[in-house]
């Protein structure tokens, strides 16, 4: 049996699995949904992994999902390949992958990373890509994944086209620890006073990390995975982390690859957030001290 397992938060990898499947006729599993049976009663003969890039490494859920599998999932001689998207580029993310493989008695034989529309707002600085450049992403991105396709098909080993960027080492082993450390939390997450308690963000959630206080506004439950798709579907960009996503875009790649992005800022809600802020005394919303020293300094 072949599969492509993906993880996505906002669509870009799910968009990138689901080409993938169409185009090697690969069975497609959901990593968030995965049953036992999924995860370890079938074995597998070509196996595919879609993830996005967090922090130049592997989302924390993926490697969770990577740990859980059973002895036997893949058959003795399995293809295995990966395909890591990112905004930029990916640092050290293919080397944590093939660790993370080894751990499990697989070989990682093709990785690629894709560019794909950015989607971390969290730091100042980060944004969402201007509508041309995400555009032009997209459009790179499609010959890239019929290349890749070819490659899994003819079971090509060997095969690293990534882009790691520069710095690599720099982002993978010092910056991105500070990050999981610091800012691969839920604890700076809150809403607006222009949240109406739709739950399109818990229904987003792939962890299920979010659930709903009596009056609809949510609660997020400490498992989160940094993957911001409550802050980019929230259709009235009523979520926020910390202040640092104020003026932030938000941006969505549904099935087709058009993008769906948005840069209203919601000054009004800003300001009656800030009000609201400053009468509850709701400083446990922002950024800590410590953190910003670390983001500003030079």
């Amino acid at each position: 049996m072949n599969a492509i397992f993906y993880f996505s938060g906002t669509g870009n990898s799910r968009y990138v699995a689901q080409t993938l499947a169409r185009l090697t006729g690969d069975a497609l599993y959901d990593m968030a949904q995965a049953s036992g049976t999924v995860r370890g009663a079938l074995r597998y003969d070509r196996i595919g992994w879609v993830f996005p890039v967090h922090a130049w490494g592997l989302p924390r859920w993926v490697r969770r999902f990577m740990q859980s599998l059973l002895d036997g999932f893949a058959a003795p001689e399995a293809y295995v390949y990966g395909v890591m998207t990112c905004g930029d580029d990916i640092g050290l993310a293919d080397r944590e992958l093939r660790s993370a493989l080894q751990s499990k008695g697989m070989t990682l034989h093709a990785v690629f990373s894709v560019q794909m529309p950015n989607t971390y707002v969290c730091l100042p600085g980060f944004d969402v890509d201007s509508e041309a450049v995400a555009n032009r992403k997209l459009d790179a991105a499609r010959p890239a994944l019929d290349a890749i396709a070819a490659d899994v098909l003819a079971a090509h080993r060997g095969v690293s086209r990534v882009t790691p960027g520069r710095m690599p080492w720099m982002k993978s082993r010092v910056l991105r620890p500070l990050f999981n450390r610091l800012l691969v939390t839920d604890r700076y997450f809150h809403t607006l006073p222009s949240c109406n308690g739709c739950h399109t963000c818990s229904a987003h959630c792939p962890v299920r990390n979010i659930r709903h206080r009596p009056d609809g506004r949510p609660e997020w439950l400490g498992h989160c995975t940094g993957c911001l798709a409550c802050y980019h579907t929230c259709p009235q960009h009523a979520v926020r982390f910390g202040h640092t996503t104020r003026h932030k875009g938000q941006y969505t790649c549904p099935t087709d690859g058009q993008p769906r992005r948005s840069d209203r800022k919601n000054e009004t809600a800003d300001r009656n957030s800030r009000t609201a802020d400053r009468k509850n005394g709701q400083c446990a919303r922002h950024l800590p001290d410590h953190t910003q020293s670390i983001i500003n300094k030079p």
